[in-house]
């Protein structure tokens, strides 16, 4: 499939014989959680991007909150936005 605008590819490795996340993904992610404070966020699957006005990158991760009663986790969709000019910011978070 080609990247179309508004067009979602989904990587095809999703499955039980997936390929390792790749270094740019995992720079990526890095990147823009780097300065998050109050919460650790751990990329464990990265599951395709959509072509729009730059291009979105969908992660599953896990978040921790840290707070006084211990560590909070969950499972979250991480959205990230990478623009033209290869910025990136988080676009979105969500829970499960």
């Amino acid at each position: 499939m080609e990247n179309t605008i508004g067009g979602i590819i989904v990587n095809p490795a999703v499955n039980m014989h997936a390929d390792k996340m790749s270094d740019e993904h995992i720079n990526m992610f890095d990147t823009v959680f780097k300065d998050i404070d109050g919460a650790g966020y751990f990329p464990l699957l990265y599951v395709g991007s959509q072509l729009v006005a730059g291009q979105f990158h969908t992660f599953i991760a896990l978040r921790r909150f840290i707070h006084a009663e211990g560590p909070e986790k969950s499972l979250v969709k991480v959205i990230i936005f990478q623009s033209l000019n290869n910025d990136f910011a988080i676009h979105s978070i969500s829970e499960f």
